[in-house]
């Protein structure tokens, strides 16, 4: 029987709608189905800040559990629900590891990705419920017991391919599945998540070790268009895209999407089919796959992310001065902070990070000292605006039609940049000035 690998979002849980089409295409299906389940993003949210205070004095493991639950409430009101036996054990051994996180203040990586992995484990029970209500047999497999071998780089793991493949590609599946996603087991046997909401990475892996035709990925949260619909009404959807130009969209707006779900795909080309449920079918919108060819439509979207911040080591000569950028960058990858990008002057080094960094980072830039450095500056309200698709060095015109889309409407660029790849142009700006430039520039390229 052929089978079918599908993503599907924890968030979905809270739409009725979407169940009622997902209960329709399994209840027609003579495929075998594997839905890979994430996190309910306010599930996910309240264990990930409240593990944090349980070592303060303010913690309250109780109070933790019964937020856990109201939103459970929440979602088996919806689909009246009874009682869930399976959760009430997940719920008791949730209890367990938080109350001993509060009396013994151990918050090790380890610990807290153990404590993260009951957010998918809970998503995936209840959906079990939930089919379950509507008569559907499904079966739910965990990753630490199907042998999903990660690293040990617990809250960014990387999936060991080689080591999970034997155990996993001879598994025997019934004909609906369901595997909680975003972590794996480490080979000391420890729990260790992939990354914030990698669902869709492991689904990608499971794809690839049991060389499915396709990995699906059903409803996601941001779907790939020309540009944000909230904020350009004409925006359409995207019918095919390359791995890169996909993977490049993630860093963007386009959260809906691990940036790594290509990587297991690549070696065996295997395509990815973004589909929209609705009115109990599944609506092809986009493919992605791995052709890197030019299309006739070079900029095939104009993403964005507010997720950025400036950091400016400015002073007389600092593009002079050897070593500044290497300690600040050798000091940013001892703190965990990621750097986006750097462009430098003979006056000023600016470096893009993650605005959640921002001010540890400039603080730890400042105490360091450097000479020549005379000021340290920081720049939060700004926005990062994209074209993205492949052929931006070919097409000369791009780049023009891309300033011009701002100059004519007196849109001040703070910074810019291409060249580092085929794929992408950008743009800095204030971020008053965000929504303004995105219509702008669809306006240039998708008349």
């Amino acid at each position: 029987m052929p089978e079918c690998i599908v993503r599907f979002s924890g968030n979905n849980l809270k739409e009725p709608l979407i169940i009622k089409s997902l209960v329709n295409l399994l209840n027609q299906t003579s495929t075998k189905h594997v839905l890979v389940v994430s996190s309910p993003k306010e599930i996910q949210n309240l264990l990930s800040r409240g593990i944090k205070n349980l070592i303060s004095s303010n913690g309250n493991p109780e109070l933790l559990i019964r937020q856990i639950h109201a939103e459970v409430d929440q979602i088996k009101t919806v689909f009246e629900l009874c009682e869930v036996a399976e959760l009430d054990n997940w719920f008791e051994k949730l209890e367990i590891l938080l109350k001993g996180i509060y009396y013994t203040g151990d918050f090790s990586p380890s610990l807290q990705d153990q404590v993260l992995s009951f957010s998918e484990k809970i998503a995936t029970i209840l959906l079990f419920g939930i089919l379950k209500h509507n008569h559907i047999q499904a079966d739910v497999v965990f990753p630490e017991t199907m042998g999903l071998i990660v690293s040990e780089e617990f809250g960014n793991a990387s999936i060991k391919m080689e080591e999970s493949s034997t155990q996993i590609a001879g598994l025997t599946l019934g004909k609906i599945t369901l595997i909680p996603g975003s972590y794996g087991i480490t080979s000391a046997g420890k729990i260790a998540r992939i990354g914030y909401r990698a669902a869709d990475y492991t689904a990608a892996t499971l794809a690839s070790i049991r060389n499915a035709d396709g990995l699906e990925l059903w409803q996601i949260g941001t779907p790939f268009k020309t540009a944000d619909q909230q904020f350009v009404d004409q925006a359409d959807y995207i019918s095919d895209l390359t791995y890169a130009e996909a993977s490049e969209l993630t860093y963007f707006n386009y959260s809906g999407i691990h940036p790594r779900i290509v990587e297991p795909l690549i070696e065996k080309r295997i395509p990815i089919l973004v589909y929209e449920l609705n009115d109990g079918k599944k609506i092809l919108r986009t493919k992605i796959n791995s052709k890197s060819i030019v299309a006739k439509q070079v900029v095939k979207s104009v993403a964005y992310t507010d997720d950025i911040a400036i950091l400016k080591l400015n002073g007389p000569g600092v593009g002079f001065k050897p070593g500044i950028l290497a300690k600040v960058t050798g000091l940013f990858n001892k703190n965990n902070i990621n750097i986006r990008s750097v462009i430098t002057a003979q006056t000023s080094i600016n470096i893009i990070i993650d605005k959640d960094s921002a001010e540890r980072a400039k603080k730890l830039t400042s105490d360091l000292h450097l000479p020549s450095v005379s000021q340290v500056t920081l720049d939060q309200r700004v926005s990062l605006i994209a074209i993205v698709g492949h052929g931006m060095q070919q097409n000369h015109g791009i780049s023009a039609s891309l300033f011009s889309a701002v100059a004519h409407n007196k849109i001040n660029v703070i910074i810019s940049g291409s060249g580092a790849s085929d794929l992408v142009s950008y743009l800095i700006v204030d971020e008053n000035d965000k929504i303004k430039a995105i219509q702008e520039i669809h306006k240039i390229f998708f008349k």
